[in-house]
C-alpha cells in the first residue's frame, strides 16, 4: 500500500480533567453523570450530534433487560432517566417494565442530566488516538471541525462501543461479528387493520413475509412509540450478515439469526451496509404498501442516523463474562449491577473486573466493548445493562481520582456500597 509522511505538529491541549469519557451512548452518558455527581471534573466526547447512541440516533427504542420478567433488576441512572422521560410523555408502555422511548425527547433528557451534573459535553468530536506514557493512558487525541486537539485526564473511560481508545492504547481484544442493521420510523400504519388480517389469514401473512425475504427485503414490524395511536412506529431491522446476504428466515436458530461477517471497524463494510440497507428498506416499504393490509398508507419518517452495530471489539479484562454466567444467573463478589433478558426469573451480575482491561493502566471500558464472550454479549449489549456498566465505570473512575490509584486498585466492596447508595440494584 502506498503511504505518505505526515509532518509533525503541535497539538493543543483543550482540557485537563479528572475523568474523560469517550463516547456518549447509554454507557458513556451514565459514566459521565455518575462521575460528575460525585464531584469529579468530567469531559464527555461524542462523535455524533446527540447523546444516547443506539437509544436515540440508532432508533433502538425498546429498553430491553430492565427486568427478569417478574421484577425490575436495573435502577440507578438508567431508571432515573426512564422516570424523567416518562414525566415528559416520552415513554410508550408495552406492559409492566416494558418500555419504548421517544428517541428525540430522550436526547433532551440525557442532555439535561449531563448539564445539571456539570459534565462538559463535546459533540461532533471523534477520538483519533490514545496518549500512552509508561503503559498508562494519559488522554486522547480528538478530531473535529476545530482541528486536531488533545484532552488529558487522570482516568479515561472507553465507552465508544468499538473499544477504540483501548485498541489505540494497545489493549488486547477479540473481534466479533453480528448482523448490522439500520432502524427507521414509519407513519401511516393502521395497526388494527393489519392485526385483523394477520389473525384471519396467518398463512397469507407468512407467505408475504417469505416472498419479501426472498427478494432481499425486511419485514416491517411495529415497535410502539408514544404516538402509536397516530400510526407512528419504529422498525427494528435485523440487517445484513454479509454483503450479499439476506435477512434471517423465520424460525432461524440463534447463530443464523444474529450471526454476521461484516466488520463494524471496517469503513468499507459500514458504507456498504448503510447504502444497501437504505435501498432494501425503501423497497420493503413499497412492497408493504402494495401488498399488506394495514400498510396502504405507510410512509418513511426517517432512517436512524447511526447504523445498528451489535458487536465488534470485546476488550479482554481481568474477568471475561461468559454466556454460561449470564444464562445461569451467576453472581460475582465484585458485581456492579445486574441485567435481565437471560430467561424468566433470571438475572445475572456484571463483574467490575470485566470493566478493567488487562495490560493497560488508567483506563476503564463500559458498554458493549467490555470483557465478555460472544454469547454473553448477545444479552448484555442491550441498552439498560450498558447503562449499568457506565454508571459503575464512572463511579470507579471518581474513586480512582479521589484516592490517587489506578482503576484496577479500586476496592469493589467500597464501589458496590456507593453504587447501592446511588440506586443501583445489586
Amino acid at each position: 500500500m502506498r503511504t505518505i509522511s505526515e509532518p509533525a505538529r503541535e497539538i493543543p491541549v483543550i482540557a485537563e480533567v479528572d475523568v474523560l469519557v469517550a463516547g456518549g451512548g447509554p454507557a458513556g452518558f451514565a459514566a459521565a453523570v455518575a462521575a460528575a455527581r460525585l464531584g469529579a471534573s468530567v469531559m464527555l466526547v461524542e462523535r455524533y450530534g446527540c447523546l444516547g447512541g443506539m437509544a436515540t440516533g440508532g432508533m433502538v427504542l425498546y429498553m430491553d433487560g430492565l427486568s427478569d420478567g417478574t421484577k425490575r433488576v436495573i435502577g440507578g441512572l438508567c431508571w432515573e432517566s426512564m422516570e424523567r422521560l416518562g414525566d415528559d410523555g416520552g415513554l410508550a408502555e408495552r406492559g409492566p417494565l416494558r418500555y419504548d422511548v421517544d428517541s428525540e425527547l430522550y436526547k433532551v433528557t440525557l442532555d439535561q442530566m449531563c448539564l445539571e451534573a456539570g459534565v462538559r459535553v463535546r459533540l461532533h468530536s471523534w477520538v483519533a488516538n490514545a496518549l500512552v506514557e509508561d503503559g498508562r493512558v494519559r488522554g486522547v487525541v480528538i478530531e473535529s471541525k476545530s482541528g486536531r486537539e488533545a484532552v488529558l485526564a487522570h482516568t479515561i473511560i472507553d465507552a465508544t462501543g468499538d473499544g477504540d481508545v483501548a485498541a489505540f492504547a494497545g489493549a488486547d481484544y477479540e473481534l466479533g461479528h453480528m448482523r448490522i442493521g439500520l432502524n427507521m420510523k414509519v407513519g401511516g400504519v393502521d395497526r388494527d387493520r393489519y392485526q385483523a388480517f394477520a389473525q384471519a389469514e396467518p398463512e397469507r401473512a407468512r407467505a408475504l413475509r417469505g416472498a419479501l425475504r426472498d427478494r432481499g427485503g425486511f419485514p416491517i414490524g411495529m415497535g410502539p412509540t408514544p404516538y402509536s395511536e397516530e400510526g407512528v412506529y419504529w422498525v427494528n431491522v435485523i440487517g445484513l450478515s454479509e454483503r450479499s446476504g439476506l435477512g434471517p428466515p423465520e424460525g432461524a436458530d440463534y447463530d443464523e439469526h444474529w450471526g454476521g461477517r461484516l466488520s463494524a471497524i471496517d469503513a468499507e463494510d459500514l458504507t456498504h451496509a448503510e447504502l444497501e440497507l437504505r435501498r432494501r428498506l425503501a423497497e420493503s416499504l413499497a412492497y408493504y404498501r402494495e401488498n399488506v393490509p394495514g400498510y396502504e398508507g405507510v410512509r418513511l419518517l426517517g432512517f436512524a442516523s447511526q447504523i445498528g452495530v451489535r458487536e465488534s471489539r470485546r476488550i479482554l479484562g481481568h474477568t471475561v463474562l461468559t454466556g454460561e454466567d449470564v444464562l445461569g444467573g451467576r453472581t460475582f463478589d465484585d458485581g456492579i449491577g445486574r441485567g435481565g433478558l437471560a430467561g424468566p426469573g433470571v438475572s445475572y451480575d456484571i463483574p467490575y473486573r470485566a470493566l478493567v482491561p488487562l495490560g493497560v493502566d488508567g483506563l476503564l471500558v463500559a458498554g458493549r466493548c467490555i470483557s465478555a464472550d460472544h454469547r454473553a454479549l448477545g444479552h448484555i449489549r442491550v441498552i439498560p445493562p450498558m447503562m449499568v456498566t457506565g454508571q459503575a465505570a464512572g463511579t470507579a473512575a471518581f474513586m480512582a481520582v479521589e484516592l490517587g490509584v489506578r482503576p484496577a486498585a479500586v476496592d469493589p466492596v467500597v464501589l458496590r456500597k456507593q453504587l447501592a447508595t446511588d440506586g443501583v440494584i445489586l
